[in-house]
């Protein structure tokens, strides 16, 4: 899966990560299409109209100088439950200020003007109308279904009256009943000058979304917990691999040759591991705000010696006392060979399954920095995603799918490395493949 993350979403999709206006076309807080099981009602989709999907005619009165042009589109609405937004996007070219008018038609034979105002004048005009969010159209929706015979209470999600079924409680999100059928939106342009035109966009947000949901800031968590695999495993695996065959090298080198070497190997590993190794890495990354590369960096400067060097150390002191060290110094090979040749290979059963039990470690010290917002500020990795949760207080709010999702990640590695540290041990431990 990491290997293939990088060609089904390349780099230029991780660097818009938090970059909010690459994901606007998804639905904000939406839960994964698969929870729709669980829901036990069929829960909106995104719909989208533009282009072809809307008919467009025009009226030119040349003798007047006049241009009307009119896009209508339609769709299907047989959710049942509400949409979470709307939003209108209006594509225009004129210079004169033209007059905009947005209707809204439904399925029950009602409609309502949602906009009609005069845009300011310019040339190649893109205007969004955020029907959800604006204060205007807001009212407008209100006094159109007071209108309708709603009870009077304030709202504030506009969708719910427009994709509502007539009666009281066509404004109460609670109380009110989805009206399924054909849907239209009509857009009118009437432009002073013959050169005029307009296109349109319509977006109807959904609830749900993808495999993995979206964020508060509607991007889709697909892409960050899968870009999070290849990133804590090139972490957590190239800093295991370094700190645990560096501290075994200097822990035997140290036991080989003994004396000043060996001491000072030993109080170097001492006082590294009475170090505060993790309130360290926070300020060296509250003040520097380091890369993913540079915190490896650093985690591995910190991590050159430490447990490792000990007991690698005391395995070192027990095999050069065995015969066949001595019968390899009795035919003269020298001192670094017969190390690296006879002894170190001794310790190697031991290395393996340290290297694959460190590798969740360095993940859990990554995701940690990453959780406290000191991470990397550009890649999408499982720490990170689960501190912007933790932030925007998903839980409490019900986004159990933004927590979910990283953390299984995370315990999903962990577990394959300790199953892997164990199958090495029993592959390359003696004793236990005598067993």
């Amino acid at each position: 899966m990491s290997i293939a993350v990088p060609i089904l979403y390349p780099g230029n999709v991780v660097a818009k990560w938090s970059d909010q206006t690459a994901w606007l076309d998804n639905p904000r807080a939406a839960a994964p299409e698969w929870s729709e099981v669980f829901a036990g009602k069929r829960l909106p989709r995104n719909i989208e109209l533009q282009g072809d999907s809307f008919i467009k005619t025009n009226l030119t009165f040349v003798s007047y100088n006049l241009k009307i042009i009119t896009l209508r589109g339609s769709f299907d609405y047989e959710y049942d439950d509400f949409p979470s937004e709307l939003k209108a996007t209006i594509l225009a070219v004129y210079t004169a200020s033209p007059q905009l008018n947005i209707t809204w038609f439904r399925p029950d034979g009602e409609n309502l003007t949602l906009y009609l105002g005069s845009p300011p004048g310019g040339t190649n005009i893109s205007r969004d109308v955020p029907i959800s969010q604006d204060a205007a159209i807001v009212r407008t929706v209100r006094s159109w279904a007071l209108g309708l015979g709603a009870d009077d209470r304030e709202i504030v999600n506009p969708e719910v009256p427009l994709f509502a079924q007539k009666g009281p409680g066509m404004l109460d999100p609670q109380r009110a009943q989805v009206l399924k059928g054909r849907y239209e939106v009509r857009i009118r342009l009437v432009a002073f000058e013959l050169g005029a035109d307009v296109d349109a966009r319509l977006l109807v947000y959904g609830k749900i979304f993808g495999l993995a949901g979206t964020d508060l800031q509607r991007r889709d968590l697909l892409v960050g917990v899968l870009w999070g695999a290849p990133v804590a495993l090139a972490f957590g695996t190239v800093a295991a691999i370094v700190s645990v065959l560096v501290q075994a090298i200097l822990g035997a080198l140290g036991a080989w040759y003994g004396g000043y070497a060996d001491e000072l190997v030993q109080r170097v590993a001492d006082f590294f591991l009475i170090l505060p190794f993790l309130p360290i890495l926070v300020l060296i990354s509250l003040f520097y705000r380091p890369g993913i590369w540079a915190l490896l960096l650093v985690v591995i400067g910190f991590g050159v010696v430490g447990g490792t060097t000990k007991v690698v150390r005391s395995i070192v002191l027990q095999v050069k006392e065995e015969l066949y060290v001595e019968v390899a110094k009795s035919y003269g090979l020298g001192r670094a060979r017969i190390l690296f040749k006879h002894i170190l290979p001794r310790t190697m059963p031991y290395t393996f399954a340290l290297i694959a039990l460190n590798v969740p470690v360095f993940i859990f010290l990554e995701a940690s920095i990453s959780f406290l917002g000191l991470g990397d500020p550009v890649l999408p990795t499982w720490g990170k995603i689960i501190g912007d949760a933790y932030q925007q207080a998903a839980l409490f709010q019900g986004m159990w799918w933004w927590v979910a999702f990283p953390i299984l990640g995370i315990l999903f590695v962990t577990v394959a490395f300790a199953l892997l540290g164990y199958a090495f041990d029993l592959i390359l431990n003696p004793r236990l493949r005598e067993e």
